[in-house]
């Protein structure tokens, strides 16, 4: 493959994933496969092959067996038990470290209320001017990190 069609496949992609989190950004949903080719003018079968690339270098997650994007960190698609809370809607985010890197990577106010995985207590935490207001929460990985992709959905 020569330089140029490498240059061109990194520049899709990086427009592919723009799209992807400004769209969860400003909706807390992903776009569809089309909608991305529609938004950027571009081939299907270009966004598919993008939405492919990303997938494998683990940029996104797609909900097993489609070309759906389930996860673009720290934002999941589908509702998890770390709601995030922001003046203006509610984002899902994947795990406790997700629900404080949204309102990071957003530069808003939020809160999250979710509850213990090991005995069932109600947790409340968040970020507010920019500081994490930790609550009574305490954040356990139960999968060490070099092992959070053998399986993203659970970790």
């Amino acid at each position: 493959m020569s330089r140029h069609a490498v240059e061109e496949r990194i520049d899709v992609d990086r427009q592919v994933r723009f799209r992807i989190y400004q769209q969860f950004a400003t909706v807390a949903q992903p776009p569809s496969v089309h909608d991305i080719a529609s938004a950027l003018g571009l081939p299907l079968t270009t966004i598919e092959e993008s939405i492919d690339r990303l997938a494998k270098a683990h940029a996104i997650v797609l909900a097993p067996g489609t070309r759906n994007i389930w996860m673009a960190h720290p934002f999941s698609a589908v509702p998890t038990s770390y709601p995030v809370w922001t003046a203006e809607r509610t984002y899902w985010g994947n795990c406790a470290w997700d629900a404080l890197g949204i309102p990071a990577l957003l530069g808003v106010d939020a809160q999250t209320r979710t509850q213990c995985a090991d005995c069932g207590e109600p947790l409340t935490f968040g970020v507010q001017n920019g500081r994490v207001e930790p609550g009574d929460a305490v954040v356990h990985f139960a999968v060490p990190p070099k092992r959070f992709w053998e399986n993203v959905g659970f970790t």
